[in-house]
């Protein structure tokens, strides 16, 4: 997805540098600087890749064209652009999610699940619920941040049963080959 969108994009006469998964520390660390620079307009990264230690505050937009599973890592990746430093005046995150009329499409389940996550932590939150038995009392930034890491610590547990629904979903959704 990554390769199509930068060979899109540099077919317009963008100039873009595109960080993933395979891309090296050194020209992870390179992309980010020329970014900063303005010396190329566009940065294209996977959430995974690019969505933490990273300084993207040139940025006055982030688009999204997948989703991760856990809503931190989302939170996390649209934070790259948007903290202290930011050069725009204004920030904006965009999602394209497919939408495939009559069928689930794996953009709309994830983001059903990415929703009632958020949902989750919201209630929990907002209710200062316990985790694992124990009552959290409080309501400053520590115990939140406890809260949240041992929600994301389950939800990440969790996903490796979603992970398998979406694989699932995938071998439906692929195309598959003719016989001759």
């Amino acid at each position: 997805m990554i390769a199509e969108l930068e060979k899109q994009l540099r077919r317009r006469g963008r100039s873009v540098v595109t960080v993933h998964g395979e891309t090296p520390d050194r020209e992870r660390a390179e992309a980010e600087r020329v970014f900063q620079r303005g010396e190329v307009q566009i940065f294209l990264g996977s959430i995974n890749a690019a969505g933490e230690a990273l300084t993207l505050h040139r940025a006055d937009t982030c688009v999204f064209v997948e989703l991760d599973w856990v809503p931190a890592a989302m939170h996390q990746a649209e934070d790259r652009g948007h903290r202290a430093g930011q050069t725009a005046t204004g920030y904006h995150i965009i999602s394209l999610l497919a939408h495939m009329p009559d069928r689930q499409n794996l953009d709309e389940y994830v983001a059903k699940v990415l929703i009632e996550k958020l949902a989750n932590i919201n209630t929990i939150l907002d209710e200062k619920a316990g985790i694992a038995g124990r009552r959290i009392e409080g309501t400053d930034a520590s115990v939140r941040s406890r809260v949240i890491a041992a929600l994301m610590s389950e939800a990440q547990r969790t996903d490796v049963a979603k992970n398998a629904q979406v694989a699932a979903m995938r071998k439906r959704a692929l195309p598959r080959p003719r016989k001759q």
